[in-house]
């Protein structure tokens, strides 16, 4: 009922109003009047909390503010190639103005010396820092992730772009309880770890007892998240009890009483907490192991069902919004399924290895509605990796990374020591090779793609009903085949719905169109987008870059319920064309690449392609000569180029056909002298809608081109300020001239046309785009 309440204040959505009203009468027809008062008091102190917590989220710094005191932890610092980004609370602005707000900074270094500086912060230092404060953009693409929502929920409201950061050493020293803060004593044993361990140990020793991910591979995280095990990774219940129980044996087996041994527990699973930053994962065990361990000693014992809902209010209490995350979700959800059914469902069988089975089965269908939710697929293989995973770490990996970090204060640099350095590598090495292998299974992830809020609700109703008939064996085929039929729904509604639907994505300065035919008939994409990459020493090279292809390209796609491109066109072989096109290709499959017989002569795609082809891409190399009368993707034909060509602008793929109600010209970088060709060829053409060539420059979209086609929408793709100044003027004026509506990326974000066909005929919806 708090949880209700608090979704409630937070987003007053419909839904959590209707079930907090269902609850209430619930409640009330009990007339258990102890329980209605309690409840009663509850909620309204949630309620209370929660209101102060939402009002007083606001800003206190502004646009105009350059000059700052921040306070950096250096937990909360991330350094990659170039870049500096970390979390600081703003302590004064400008002339000695007092505030208290955090901010997201981003820096970029300037050489590798100023980079080893930063990588040796390990203590929470002041910084006088320079530079512009900009808010976070919305989503500028259909179903992307919302950074700006991110950021506001987890309390920051302003991105600091910083130009000068320096030491603040203005009569200010430390004190001794200063530098013996939580904080600095954790970068502390985190350096220790770094230096005593090789980094394959290390990484797992900071990630399992510190819930310090940063240190492993990007591939081998995508490994874990691919099969389904990503969450072994986290500070859980699990990794909480293994510690908890060798703990508390330890001090039984040297003689310390079952109370101190509790006393002592109380005492360091805080600090423990404190360490490790507090997830929500953390934080619901450690909360949840000290309330029942609590009850025992007060000899008034409390239920893991009271234990779980206590620790859910008062998670409630310290942070609502964290309600939004996956984290916390997945978390209470999967942890709360444990507690019901531990004794029942998941206990049914005489052998282990069975009810372990089951308890994976059962986890991984109640995941599957969030995990939908917020990355629009899921992993079956999960199921099966849980059962060989789990033991693996809770009786091999877990109790070897615990036993290295304790010894390496005593003995480092032993024969003994070193071995079982190299053991533990070896074991952790031998797991990943194992993971990346699962993960190539082709068939191990379902794209779902985001699923209509009613249809969740219909399948988790209908998981529920599942759960209940199997603990009760009652009715059990029935409610399969109910939650079977509900749940091939969920799967595939985006895949098979009806409507068409064509989106101009905003991919920065660059191309990317995707087009869906109604009732999965067909998806095709007209171009990747891709920056432009500019050579950079090693030290510069960053390892988690924010791409295109991760941004953008792959997540819309996939929130469409497209696992797989049945054709993709590049129109011709410049970066900000085909970029990301080699890393969309390693989430989602492409059919048939094709690209103008030119395109092969940079080198850069004739690699890309080359790459593809051994993946089992088809290649199609065109021309509208060879292609005159052979029509592809959703009808469309190829006008341009009329032969083989050497690789520019004026060899751009244009294609032509008409989707929905719309008949629609695709035209690359085409510039002047290509249309003037192109309309000599085609007099007549008739275009709706005409996607603006080379981002609105002034080298195409000629007058004599937009009089001749006459469109009466033009969509041109740019980059929000970019250095290009696209779209030109002359080129707006063009089209201002023959009234056609002009939709820009860079202005309004992605553009969406979505239309349906019913008895054979087209009803077209109203244009859309993300920002106005």
């Amino acid at each position: 009922m708090c949880l209700l309440c608090t979704i409630v204040v937070l987003s007053a959505h419909w839904l959590s109003i209707l079930l907090l009203i269902i609850w209430v009468a619930r409640l009330l027809v009990t007339r258990r009047k102890k329980l209605i008062i309690y409840s009663c008091l509850l909620v309204s102190l949630t309620l209370l909390v929660v209101s102060i917590e939402k009002s007083s989220r606001h800003t206190e710094l502004s646009a105009e503010e350059q000059l700052f005191l921040i306070t950096l932890d250096p937990n909360d610092l991330k350094i990659d190639g170039d870049q500096v980004q970390f979390y600081g609370t703003v302590t004064e602005v400008g002339e000695n103005k007092k505030v208290s707000e955090k901010v997201v900074v981003f820096y970029r270094l300037s050489d590798e010396e100023d980079k080893l500086l930063w990588q040796k912060q390990r203590t929470v230092e002041k910084f006088i820092v320079s530079g512009l404060l900009t808010e976070p953009e919305q989503n500028r693409n259909l179903n992307q992730f919302n950074y700006q929502q991110y950021l506001y929920r987890n309390n920051l409201f302003w991105i600091l772009e910083a130009e000068t950061i320096t030491p603040y050493t203005d009569n200010y020293h430390q004190s001794f309880f200063e530098k013996l803060n939580i904080k600095n004593i954790r970068q502390t044993l985190l350096s220790h770890i770094d230096n005593n361990t090789t980094p394959t140990v290390s990484s797992y020793i900071k990630t399992l007892l510190f819930a310090d991910t940063s240190s492993i591979e990007n591939q081998v995280m995508n490994g874990y998240k691919e099969i389904g095990i990503i969450h072994l990774l986290s500070i859980s219940g699990l990794h909480i009890q293994f510690l908890i129980t060798g703990l508390t044996y330890s001090l039984w087996r040297i003689g310390i009483s079952r109370e101190r041994t509790y006393l002592i527990l109380l005492f360091l699973l805080p600090i423990y907490g404190s360490l490790t930053g507090w997830g929500t994962s953390i934080f619901r065990a450690i909360s949840m192991s000290l309330i029942s361990q609590t009850g025992s000693r007060l000899e008034r014992p409390i239920s893991g069902m009271d234990t779980w809902s206590w620790t859910l209010i008062i998670g409630l209490w310290v942070d609502p919004y964290q309600i939004f995350s996956v984290g916390f979700q997945l978390s209470y959800l999967l942890s709360l399924a444990l507690i019901l059914f531990s004794h029942t469902l998941f206990n049914q069988s005489k052998f282990n290895s069975v009810n372990s089975l089951v308890i994976s089965f059962v986890l991984t269908l109640i995941s599957v509605p969030i995990l939908s939710i917020h990355f629009f697929e899921f992993s079956w293989l999960g199921i099966f990796a849980n059962i060989i995973f789990v033991p693996l770490f809770a009786w091999i990996v877990m109790p070897m990374i615990i036993l290295l970090f304790f010894s390496s204060f005593i003995f480092t640099g032993t024969i003994v020591f070193d071995f079982f350095i190299h053991l533990t590598e070896w074991i952790v090495e031998l797991m990943e090779w194992i993971v990346l292998k699962i993960a190539l299974f082709p068939y191990g992830t379902i794209v779902t793609g985001k699923v209509p809020l009613i249809l969740v609700v219909l399948t988790v109703s209908a998981l529920i009903i599942l759960l209940i008939s199997l603990e009760k064996k009652q009715k059990r085929k029935r409610s399969i085949i109910l939650f079977m039929l509900i749940l091939s729904v969920f799967i595939r509604y985006q895949t098979y719905n009806p409507y068409g639907e064509v989106i101009v994505l905003d991919v920065g300065q660059g191309d990317a169109i995707l087009i869906k035919e109604p009732y999965g008939k067909g998806v095709y994409l007209i171009d990747t987008g891709g920056s432009i990459t500019f050579e950079k020493e090693d030290w510069q090279i960053r390892k988690k870059q924010s791409t295109v292809a991760s941004r953008v390209l792959v997540p819309v796609i996939k929130s469409l319920g497209v696992a797989t491109l049945d054709q993709v066109f590049i129109t011709h072989s410049d970066e900000d064309h085909m970029g990301a096109l080699m890393e969309m290709a390693q989430s989602i499959k492409i059919k048939e690449l094709v690209f103008p017989k030119s395109a092969p002569k940079k080198q850069q795609f004739y690699d890309v392609i080359t790459a593809l082809e051994k993946k089992g891409v088809r290649l199609t190399a065109v021309t509208a000569e060879t292609n005159q009368k052979q029509l592809v993707g959703p009808s469309l034909a190829v006008l341009w180029p009329v032969k083989n060509g050497i690789g520019g602008n004026n060899d751009s793929l244009v294609l032509y056909g008409k989707i929905g109600e719309y008949y629609w010209l695709f035209t690359g970088d085409i510039e002047e002298e290509g249309e003037l060709e192109l309309t000599a060829l085609y007099p007549n053409l008739r275009v709706d809608i005409l996607k603006v060539a080379h981002h609105g420059s002034q080298t195409s979209t000629s007058q004599s081109f937009i009089e001749g086609i006459n469109p009466k929408a033009a969509i041109i793709s740019c980059g929000l300020n970019n250095r290009y100044g696209h779209p030109k003027d002359e080129v707006l004026n063009r089209l201002e001239d023959v009234n056609a509506l002009v939709y820009r990326t860079d202005l309004q974000g992605s553009f969406r046309y979505r239309y349906i066909t019913q008895w054979n005929e087209i009803k077209g919806m109203d244009f859309q785009t993300i920002l106005k």
